[in-house]
């Protein structure tokens, strides 16, 4: 009994040591992540200034915690405003998945590795665009029209999961507040109106966008730099 004790006391001991490590090595920002701050300038971009016009579609999102702006989208489609709402972007701290509930959710859902739930700030075209069946790879939770904006981390826009814990509704009472492991959360018939502006969008030539500054690239020639994409492109904010 003594011995299971003592085990018990240095499982304990070294499961907390490793959930310090975990935290300090993966709360660290991208290189290519924009500052901290406003970057979309509304003005600018109903006066034809920005980058971003060439693009269908833009979508803005505020990840802040708090302020009269935190935690809403605003949709916007041919230089017009046509929709805010409120969102859920990550949480902005640390899931901590010791060894064994990474080897129990192998069998059921949830993250296998530990990891920061964070929303990466800047500019970001989408993707990967899918419909209302998508699950997702690693931790099998149904992401309903997901638009993945960036892969490095994937991150995607899409609804308010049904299959979370305490259910869809909980979900939807948590929508203006951080809740998510990084994704962007969107009440049912908000993201579907996005989700068919994207698709109807379709993609093209598109200016590529430098995620950390908003502004278009240069090619190997010093000429504004092209690709093919989606005409649809999301900028995240935090002021």
């Amino acid at each position: 009994m003594k011995i299971l004790f003592a085990a018990l006391i240095l499982l304990c001991h070294f499961s907390a040591v490793a959930k310090a490590d975990d935290t300090s090595k993966l709360m660290v920002e991208d290189p290519t992540e924009a500052p901290i701050g406003k970057l979309f300038d509304e003005d600018a971009y109903f006066h034809g200034e920005l980058p971003v016009n060439q693009f269908i579609n833009v979508i803005v999102v505020n990840k802040a915690a708090i302020g009269e702006t935190a935690q809403t989208l605003r949709f916007y489609s041919n230089r017009q405003l046509v929709m805010t709402t409120k969102v859920s972007t990550g949480r902005e701290d640390v899931e901590y998945v010791s060894p064994l509930a990474s080897f129990i959710r192998r069998f059921g859902r949830g993250a296998l590795h530990s990891h920061w739930r964070h929303t990466t700030r800047g500019y970001y075209t989408i993707k990967r665009v899918y419909g209302a069946d998508y699950r997702s790879g690693e931790n099998n939770f149904h992401m309903p029209y997901a638009m993945f904006f960036n892969d490095v981390h994937g991150l995607a826009l899409h609804e308010v999961p049904p299959d979370l814990k305490g259910g869809e509704q909980a979900g939807i009472d948590a929508l203006g507040h951080r809740a998510s492991s990084g994704c962007i959360r969107v009440n049912k018939d908000q993201v579907i109106q996005i989700h068919d502006a994207v698709v109807a969008a379709d993609q093209g030539d598109i200016p590529v966008i430098d995620s950390k500054t908003g502004l278009q690239t240069l090619d190997q020639f010093g000429k504004p730099a092209f690709t093919n994409g989606y005409r649809s492109i999301v900028i995240v904010e935090e002021y």
